[in-house]
C-alpha cells in the first residue's frame, strides 16, 4: 500500500497535478496518515498473533500426542484477549488502539526537556532555529531543497554578481523541456488581467511589425 501511494504521488508530481497546500495535497496527506495508521494496526495484529501462538504453543505437543491437559487461566485469557484485540485493530472506526497507544506505536516518546542554560555548540543552536518551509512538494526532501537553493544562488551570481537575464533563463527552460509547463503554471497562477495585458501587448507589437513591413 505504501509503495503504491508513493508511486501515485511521484506520478502526480511529475505532471504537476497539485501544489503544496491545495485540496489535493491535503487529501494526499490525509491518505498518507491513514496508511500510516493501518501499518501500525498491522503491527499490533502481528504482536497479538505472536502472543496467541506463544500461549497455544505450550500445548501443541500434548495435542499432537492426543494427551489430555488443563489449560492455565492466564493462557486462556491471553488467547481470548489476543483474538479480541485483533478484531479491534482491524476496525478502523475503533480508536482504542490509538487512544491506549498499543505497544507504544501511536504516540511519539516524549523527548527529555533540555536545560535552556546548558551550553550548546553552534551546530546544536542552528538545529533549534525555525526551518525554512519548502516552497514545493519536491523540495520537501532536505537534500533536494539544498540542491535547489544552490541552483538559485548560482543563477543569482551567474555573471560576476549579475543575476541571470530573461533570455538566458528562457534558454535554460528550453534545454530542460519545461517551457510549456512554465507557461501554463504562470498563466494559471497569475491574475487574468496580467495575462490579458501581455496578450494585448503582443498583438500590438505584432501589428506594428506588420505595418512596418507594409510601409517598406
Amino acid at each position: 500500500m505504501r509503495k503504491a501511494f508513493n508511486n501515485l504521488v511521484e506520478t502526480m508530481k511529475r505532471y504537476d497535478l497539485y501544489q503544496i497546500g491545495d485540496e489535493v495535497d491535503n487529501d494526499l496527506k490525509a491518505l498518507e496518515d491513514t496508511i500510516t495508521e493501518v501499518e501500525k494496526r498491522m503491527q499490533c495484529i502481528e504482536k497479538c498473533a505472536e502472543e496467541i501462538n506463544e500461549a497455544i504453543g505450550k500445548y501443541t505437543e500434548r495435542v499432537d500426542n492426543n494427551e489430555t491437559f488443563v489449560m492455565s487461566v492466564s493462557d486462556h485469557d491471553s488467547i481470548m484477549r489476543g483474538s479480541h484485540d485483533i478484531e479491534i485493530a482491524l476496525d478502523l472506526n475503533d480508536k482504542e488502539v490509538i487512544e491506549n497507544n498499543w505497544y507504544g506505536l501511536f504516540v511519539e516518546p516524549k523527548k527529555e526537556i533540555e536545560d535552556k542554560f546548558k551550553p550548546r555548540s553552534v551546530a546544536e543552536y542552528v538545529a533549534t532555529l525555525p526551518k525554512e518551509e519548502p516552497p514545493t512538494y519536491q523540495c520537501s526532501k532536505p537534500e533536494t531543497f539544498d540542491k535547489v537553493n544552490e541552483v538559485i544562488q548560482t543563477l543569482k551570481n551567474l555573471d560576476n554578481g549579475d543575476c541571470v537575464d530573461g533570455e538566458t533563463m528562457l534558454h535554460i527552460l528550453e534545454q530542460i523541456g519545461m517551457t510549456d509547463q512554465m507557461l501554463r503554471q504562470l498563466i494559471m497562477s497569475n491574475p487574468e488581467s496580467d495575462t490579458k495585458d501581455l496578450l494585448d501587448e503582443k498583438i500590438e507589437l505584432s501589428n506594428k511589425s506588420v505595418r512596418g513591413c507594409i510601409e517598406i
